[in-house]
């Protein structure tokens, strides 16, 4: 029979339990971290989507994606903005364009108005009876030629047609005036000094300079261009240094004692003319026509006369010291005691001219003609 163990008292045993406690030698189990399953616990699955459910569901974008986004709609805004502010700006320049081209074409009319009330004033000075209105009326549509280019071309038609009005030849047996009016010098003097219009100077068409001596020669005569006519007028004494008289007509003008020094009178129709004693130094006459001028005892020194047609001119006693007349055609012209010392004679005709006592002393006579087929 087995003994039973004394009773222990509540204090003791509590003792001895607290000691078992501290002696224990097996580990306890570490604690599960915050917020995880607990062992021995099954992971609960849920159930998968359907694909209406999955598209209904909001997808929320992390952070950085959300930033992007912002920046990229910022960038966005930015970059309509300033295409609004170039398309407000080139609308607002188109508009200040039109707005000055509306300004420019009204002050245009204006001008020309202005212009055209001018040109009615003088044109109707010129025809007064008090010399001083006429001569108010010239000066004045020699301004209008300054200031507007596509008038000149009137004005010098209403101008060579005052010349010709008012300095026509004298009638036999009346007192000839050894110098023009004072208006009909200021007409030519006007005429003269005009800068004129492109295509006034009268190349010859095409690119080859045109054959001497051929009277079918093509002249370039464009639209606009004015030429001076003052055919059969009276012009005695006239003073015209370095006048502009290319390609005008001069056909049988009396230009007795005339002063035309250095003036251009290119391709100018000198036809019958007379210019005894008249000056000519170092003019311009290439290609001009003199058939049949009256040329005695005038001051030609120095004048450009290449290619120009003399055929029957008469040049006695001419000063052509250092002219060049080469390729020029001097055919039954009269040369007698012509001085052409130093002048350029190569290629010209002068078949049948009468060189009596003319000065060829160093001239250039290389390929001159003399005689018909003679060089």
């Amino acid at each position: 029979m087995a003994t039973t163990p004394p009773r222990r008292s509540g204090r003791a045993a509590r003792l001895q339990r607290i000691a078992r406690r501290r002696t224990r030698t097996t580990p306890r189990r570490a604690a599960a971290p915050i917020g995880s399953r607990p062992s021995g616990r099954r992971r609960r699955t849920s159930a998968p989507l359907s694909p209406a459910a999955r598209q209904a569901v909001p997808v929320v974008a992390p952070p950085t994606d959300r930033w992007t986004h912002f920046h990229q709609i910022a960038n966005t805004l930015a970059a309509l903005g300033t295409l609004a502010v170039i398309i407000f700006t080139w609308q607002s320049l188109q508009q200040v364009d039109s707005e000055q081209a509306l300004i420019r074409d009204e002050q245009a009319l204006t001008r020309e108005g202005q212009v055209t009330d001018r040109y009615n004033a003088a044109v109707g000075n010129i025809g007064a009876d008090s010399l001083e209105v006429r001569l108010g009326g010239i000066y004045a549509l020699q301004r209008i030629m300054e200031d507007s280019t596509r008038d000149q071309s009137a004005i010098v038609n209403v101008l060579s047609t005052y010349i010709r009005n008012h300095a026509k030849k004298p009638k036999p047996g009346t007192d000839a005036s050894k110098e023009p009016n004072s208006d009909v010098q200021a007409a030519l003097t006007a005429l003269g000094s005009r800068d004129p219009i492109p295509g006034d100077d009268d190349t010859p068409l095409g690119s080859q300079d045109p054959v001497p001596g051929d009277d079918e020669t093509p002249r370039l005569v464009l639209p606009g261009a004015a030429r001076i006519d003052l055919r059969g007028t009276y012009l005695r004494g006239a003073w015209l240094p370095g006048a502009d008289l290319n390609r005008a007509d001069l056909n049988g003008v009396d230009l007795l004692d005339v002063n035309l020094g250095e003036a251009d009178l290119h391709f100018a129709d000198l036809a019958g003319a007379d210019l005894r004693g008249a000056g000519l130094g170092e003019a311009d006459l290439h290609f001009a026509d003199l058939a049949g001028a009256d040329l005695r005892a005038a001051f030609v020194h120095g004048a450009n006369l290449g290619g120009a047609r003399l055929v029957g001119a008469d040049l006695t006693d001419a000063d052509l010291r250092g002219a060049n007349l080469s390729n020029a055609d001097l055919t039954d012209a009269n040369l007698t005691d012509a001085d052409l010392c130093d002048a350029d004679l190569r290629g010209a005709n002068l078949s049948n001219a009468d060189l009596t006592h003319v000065n060829l002393c160093h001239a250039d006579m290389d390929g001159a003609i003399l005689t018909d087929g003679e060089r």
